[in-house]
């Protein structure tokens, strides 16, 4: 499960890092934002398929270098356990709520995305509900490719799908992100649990 876990958090990073809008003016998605954050991790290891979702939320404030995911996870329908994902300027955390168990990882640099980034391929727009425009980008990074679609109006990422192989196993990442909004309104999504002073 951890493992899936560091699969959602390593594409919550590239997300927060490489969304784009297709327009001619520059667009950024806002300096801090948070969001409601639903998907599923797919995988196949050993002739068997796998799928477990996620529910959760997703925070960023790039000016201070941090972005957070907090989640609870279900496989079946069964609650298996909850989550946070933590990236700072000099660490990233990635804990086991429940369990109060906690890995140290390198830091991601995490900068603000903006539509003048240069390492997304634009691939096509769509009209949402007849009036409003998204816009879909792809992003591969080695054996890694990633699909994300986002409002061209207010650059707020709709969902992202992300092809790649984790140790071999082959595995596919959907999110979808629902109430993105400017400013945190809970910002101890960004507390390192005192359990991760490692």
């Amino acid at each position: 499960m951890l493992r899936h876990l560091s699969v959602l958090v390593i594409t919550l990073v590239v997300a927060v890092t490489t969304s784009l809008a297709h327009q001619g003016e520059r667009a950024c998605t806002p300096e801090q934002w948070e969001a409601v954050v639903v998907g599923k991790v797919a995988e196949q290891s050993q002739g068997k398929f796998y799928i477990v979702d996620v529910v959760g939320k997703a925070a960023a404030d790039y000016e201070k270098g941090v972005i957070g995911l907090s989640e609870s996870v279900f496989s079946q329908g069964q609650y298996v356990g909850s989550y946070l994902y933590l990236n700072t300027k000099s660490a990233s955390y990635l804990a086991d709520v429940v369990n109060k168990h906690c890995q140290k990882l390198p830091p991601v640099t995490v900068e603000q995305p903006c539509s003048d980034s240069s390492w997304l391929t634009y691939r096509t727009s769509w009209l949402v509900g007849g009036t409003q425009w998204s816009d879909t980008y792809q992003h591969n990074n080695g054996s890694s490719k990633t699909t994300f679609t986002i409002m061209r109006d207010n650059f707020a990422m709709i969902s992202e799908n992300v092809e790649h192989v984790i140790g071999g196993v082959p595995q596919l990442v959907t999110l979808q992100y629902g109430n993105m909004t400017k400013g945190i309104t809970d910002p101890s999504i960004f507390n390192i649990p005192s359990y991760c002073n490692i």
